[in-house]
């Protein structure tokens, strides 16, 4: 394919949309505009490996896809022979900060690991440790090819400065509780803050219809509405939930946002994992979209999420890790493999849910919940990230969709987010010191903690 005859017009875009971000001097601008060329690289075509292929990126964006591709004077060049390139992840759900609490508190229910083990430390939480503990975060994520997040959780500046400082993309939102209400009023503010940012899409994140009261939650869709931004929030996590709103409101979690006007096409409805045949109808016709943590409610026993039911009656479903504190990583290759085994057991046949489906799910449905031009195409953003096919779980080279999705145990080499290289051979800058400083946070918090 060849896009020459548009390259001039997305890189004046590209200028366009970067002028107003706050780089260090021209010099960095400059630098961050250079072309950048991986050459002799493998992709994925309609689950064929297509090998020796050249992607030109300029700015931000992939300008070109092919072979023997020319790189301009200054191009950064990077060797893809023996990698494959994929585009990059968006894990659909996390509290990225929770990497903290990775391990802190296992074997436990939804509601006793919240009220007894995770509500009470998070109460000691500082900006300091939510800094450290992103950062954490923002490294795994790198090292699983994941570019951009979707997140929900305390201090929502830091975390976005965290974030921007790694390079990664991401959807930030407070969450809102109503035994906190100061959060409801840092949330417009937060938006207009990050509005228009580069990497950071500021959204809106209700904790849960049952942790928030009918007005906060109609105060949430018109500071969304007004933004465009997006809502996420946990929805039909538990059996609990579902017979409580049942009881007191005569009509599902799902059928109740839908009531107050929240069921939309910018809707991230997190687990519905207790979801009746017509509140997946509902969410199709919406247009809303599901975020499926098999991995964490598997952990938590919250229970299994109907995808079948969800995915014929045309929802789009995608896929998020929760966070590192109840899954207790932030692999979206785990979460694959793992949905996959789960879902073809929900439904009693192998033959449910091809390796193709679930890719999908982790790949273009995510991208288009997030409303974002990602994937390996000329004009796309330049989100990927580069994986040494000469691994042992990678061979022979069969079916290589199979193997991203049953048989990836690592090996991501390279990750590249917005033109950038943040992760090259395997090396991250500053990784040790995010290691040393994330564990004293952690040491700090568990302080005379039980």
């Amino acid at each position: 394919m060849s896009s020459h005859l548009f390259g001039a017009e997305l890189l004046s875009l590209t200028i366009a949309q970067c002028s107003g971000q706050p780089y260090d001097d021209f010099n960095t601008f400059y630098l961050h505009l250079n072309p950048m060329l991986i050459k002799g690289v493998s992709l994925l075509q309609s689950g064929l490996l297509l090998k020796n292929r050249d992607i030109l990126i300029q700015g931000n964006r992939i300008i070109d896809i092919g072979r023997d591709l020319k790189d301009g004077e200054g191009a950064e060049t990077i060797d893809g022979h023996g990698k494959l390139a994929i585009p990059g992840f968006i894990n659909c759900h996390t509290h990225l900060a929770m990497t903290l609490l990775r391990g802190y508190a296992d074997d436990m229910e939804l509601m006793p690991w919240l009220k007894e083990k995770i509500w009470p430390l998070e109460a000691r939480l500082t900006e300091d440790d939510i800094r450290w503990g992103v950062k954490l975060g923002c490294l795994e994520l790198i090292r699983f090819g994941i570019t951009c997040y979707n997140d929900m959780y305390y201090f929502p500046d830091v975390t976005a400065e965290a974030t921007r400082e790694m390079g990664l993309r991401a959807f930030i939102s407070g969450v809102v509780f109503d035994m906190k209400p100061e959060m409801l009023r840092d949330v417009e503010p937060f938006i207009r803050r990050w509005k228009g940012d580069e990497l950071i899409m500021p959204a809106v994140g209700p904790h849960a219809a049952y942790t928030c009261s009918e007005e906060t939650l109609l105060k949430v869709k018109e500071i969304a509405d007004r933004h465009d931004a997006m809502v996420h929030m946990h929805v039909s996590e538990t059996r609990e939930e579902v017979d409580g709103f049942l009881l007191t409101k005569g009509m599902s979690p799902v059928e109740y946002l839908d009531h107050l006007g929240l069921l939309n096409e910018r809707l991230a409805a997190v687990h519905c994992v207790w979801l009746s045949e017509e509140d997946c109808y509902l969410l199709a016709e919406r247009k809303a979209n599901v975020v499926d943590c098999t991995v964490s409610n598997l952990k938590l026993t919250s229970g299994i999420a109907p995808l079948n039911t969800l995915m014929k009656a045309g929802v789009n479903v995608c896929l998020g890790t929760d966070g590192a504190s109840s899954n207790n990583n932030l692999s979206l290759f785990e979460e694959m493999k793992v949905t996959a085994i789960v879902q073809k057991n929900a439904y009693h046949t192998p033959a449910a849910f091809s390796a193709e489906q679930i890719w999908q799910l982790a790949t273009e449905n995510a991208y288009r919940a997030a409303r974002l031009n990602m994937g390996l195409r000329a004009g796309a953003l330049a989100d990927l990230a580069l994986i040494d096919l000469r691994r042992p779980w990678l061979c022979p080279e069969t079916n290589m969709v199979s193997h991203l999705v049953y048989s990836m145990a690592g090996g991501v080499d390279t990750t590249i987010v917005n033109g950038r290289v943040l992760m090259r051979e395997g090396v991250i800058p500053g990784e040790a010191e995010i290691l040393e400083k994330a564990q004293r946070r952690f040491e700090r918090l568990t302080e005379q903690m039980g």
